[in-house]
């Protein structure tokens, strides 16, 4: 006679509220951080210069002093989650020096 197939009965996780940020140490001061799906768009790495192409998950980040209203929306930048996460062992490219 075959397994019979049980319903599991579950509380579902709550869901995470959308655009959930988090603020980081990092240098040059304190950044939020804000990990995205994807998106429909591509972007530029600062960490590595390379495409985050469209719809790959990475990370978002800005000077926290942009929630004081001391930046805007230009300080925001799309980053892979490796080269966020190395950006303090590792010198930015040469096209981010200037």
């Amino acid at each position: 006679m075959g397994r019979r197939n049980r319903r599991q009965s579950y509380e579902p996780a709550p869901p995470r509220p959308f655009g959930h940020r988090t603020v980081e140490d990092g240098p040059g001061g304190d950044w939020v951080v804000q990990r995205v799906g994807g998106s429909p768009k591509a972007y530029r790495c600062p960490g590595c210069d390379q495409e985050v192409a469209a719809g790959v998950p990475h990370v978002v980040a800005w000077p926290a002093d942009e929630l004081a209203g001391l930046g805007g929306p230009g300080d925001r930048r799309h980053w892979h989650t490796p080269c966020w996460s190395a950006r303090g062992r590792r010198r930015p490219t040469p096209r981010h020096l200037r």
